[in-house]
């Protein structure tokens, strides 16, 4: 691989500041070396990426270090990774100086290993730090929010300016009232919220209140591993719809909110425990051929009505349902939506 004098100092720079942050991370010795089989790969590959190797805890991988200003969709770095593979055996490392919170998310959705020296790092074989300079603490691991955790985090964002979550009405009692749950499910919410540093507690003598301090989008952005996809499960109908507080959902809600092109079928959500009330009272015919149907609903983990005012579902639970969509034009539409939030 030729290179220019300038552009091979900034792969040393660059290789030389991914040493440090991986010993710093990883609390190994790292060794990592210019790769010498760059020049068996496809023409494109070898101008594309600057190669460096590094062993670190028995752990041999191949840094392809990138410094283009065009961006890499996951769906090419996949490509591009396979390519390589046939010459690599072992973890192939995308590395660059800067991802944002969108392109992190999409790798990790797609299990692709990446490096942002001083920033990120994420090795599914070895190790995930998923640290920014900005976060105040580590996130506690866990899988995902629990339905009513992550409504009130929505509930708490969305309508942040508003008198229903002034500070009078941010204990379990009040928000117990908005998010139809009993006041001791909210208080489990509360402390897990905060477990997790998306939220603080304040405790006075018995009573509690909850704060949600950080910037909204910060707050997702920290969340974002942690975000439930909302949907339970779906209905195929073939029954004219008017159901009370029934909200357009899916891929419907992105199209209304988004470029995004509308689906055949459109979606609407609801609660999945109205669903037994709504299939026996107002005949909703539920139908196995989607052929059949005239709309898809959505039967969620929680109530949708209480988190939007409008007639579409809420653009956090848009976003929580397909920001890792394997689906690039869905994930990218899920960002898109975000600019709806009353941040």
């Amino acid at each position: 691989m030729l290179e220019k004098p300038a552009q091979a100092a900034q792969y040393r720079d660059l290789a030389g500041r991914l040493k440090t942050y991986l010993a710093g991370t990883l609390h190994c010795d790292v060794r990592l070396e210019r790769w010498d089989g760059a020049g068996r790969l496809p023409a494109f590959l070898s101008r594309r990426y600057g190669y460096y190797t590094g062993t670190f805890k028995a752990l041999q991988c191949l840094f392809a270090i990138d410094l283009s200003e065009a961006e890499v969709t996951p769906a090419e770095l996949g490509k591009h990774i396979a390519a390589i593979a046939r010459q690599f055996e072992g973890p192939i490392v995308y590395a660059a100086t800067h991802l944002n919170a969108t392109r992190r998310s999409r790798l990790v959705a797609a299990g692709i290993p990446f490096a942002v020296p001083g920033n990120q790092l994420y090795l599914p074989q070895l190790a995930m730090d998923l640290r920014e300079h900005f976060r105040s603490r580590p996130l506690r691991k866990a899988e995902q929010l629990s339905p009513i955790a992550q409504a009130l985090l929505f509930y708490g964002i969305l309508f942040k300016n508003e008198p229903r979550f002034d500070r009078s009405n941010r204990n379990p009692t009040r928000l117990a009232e908005g998010l139809a749950y009993s006041a001791m499910s909210v208080g489990r919410a509360f402390d897990e919220l905060a477990a997790a540093g998306l939220a603080t507690v304040e405790k006075r003598g018995r009573s509690k209140t909850i704060n949600f301090d950080a910037d909204g989008r910060l707050i997702i952005d920290r969340a974002r591993m942690l975000l439930r996809n909302p949907v339970r499960s779906r209905r195929y109908v073939d029954s004219p719809l008017k159901i009370p507080r029934i909200k357009i959902a899916g891929e419907t809600a992105l199209a209304n909110l988004t470029g995004l092109s509308p689906p055949r079928l459109p979606t609407y959500a609801l609660h999945a425990d109205d669903w037994a009330d709504v299939s026996s009272a107002r005949d909703v015919v539920n139908v196995d051929d989607p052929q059949e149907a005239n709309c898809v609903l959505e039967l969620w983990y929680y109530n949708p009505a209480v988190l939007s005012e409008y007639a579409t579902v809420d653009p956090l639970s848009l976003y929580a349902q397909f920001w890792d969509d394997p689906n690039e034009r869905l994930a990218e539409a899920a960002g898109e939506a975000l600019e709806h939030v009353p941040w």
